[in-house]
């Protein structure tokens, strides 16, 4: 039987709580995850049960927690491009291995759930992602009327991006038949979208 958490005030998470649940993420790519207690995530992490609860009240919060971790990390893409594009000096395998590292250690069949079984957690990744959305087509615009990018349809391009970005990543189906991870075709997608625009 699980402890029920208490309503005390828990601990300022800090830079060892952001390592030590950033570094649970490779182990929960095929966990169960509606199913996993405080119990098991305490074990996972190689911390205490109380440990945990100093700093999480439910394993929901540990999730949101992770996500929002992982999330702040890849937010450091915009810049990068950003920059980029204003030295017109557009290298898409910067994209690419940003976005690569943001899937790494993370499966669809983990995102599945997360969408699943998480609302808060999932709700962090859909607004990251719908932005990453409008930032893309940003991009696009702009490599085509500097003349970067082949004249393409931006509306089709976005509607491809969508696709991928909004469905594929939580089709563990696809992955299951196909024997790619997220983070290898998060990195094809990016060559092939971007080699394909090239003039």
């Amino acid at each position: 039987m699980g402890r029920k958490s208490t309503s005390r005030n828990r601990k300022a998470k800090n830079e060892k709580v952001e390592r030590w649940t950033h570094a649970i993420l490779p182990k929960l790519k095929y966990k169960d995850l509606r199913n996993l207690t405080m119990d098991d995530l305490a074990l996972l992490m190689n911390k205490s049960k109380s440990t945990i609860y100093e700093y999480f009240t439910t394993k929901e919060e540990v999730f949101e927690y992770i996500t929002q971790v992982r999330i702040d990390r890849l937010n450091a893409y915009k810049n990068e491009i950003t920059t980029e594009i204003l030295q017109l000096d557009y290298q898409y395998e910067t994209l690419a291995s940003i976005l690569t590292e943001g899937a790494k250690d993370i499966s669809a069949f983990y995102l599945k759930q997360i969408q699943q079984h998480y609302p808060s957690a999932w709700k962090i990744i859909e607004e990251f992602l719908q932005g990453l959305l409008e930032d893309l087509k940003q991009f696009y615009l702009y490599g085509i009327e500097n003349n970067l990018f082949k004249p393409i349809s931006v509306d089709l391009l976005l509607k491809l991006d969508q696709y991928f970005i909004l469905q594929l990543i939580t089709d563990d189906a696809f992955f299951n038949q196909s024997k790619e991870t997220l983070a290898s075709t998060v990195k094809n997608y990016m060559f092939l979208k971007f080699e394909g625009l090239l003039k």
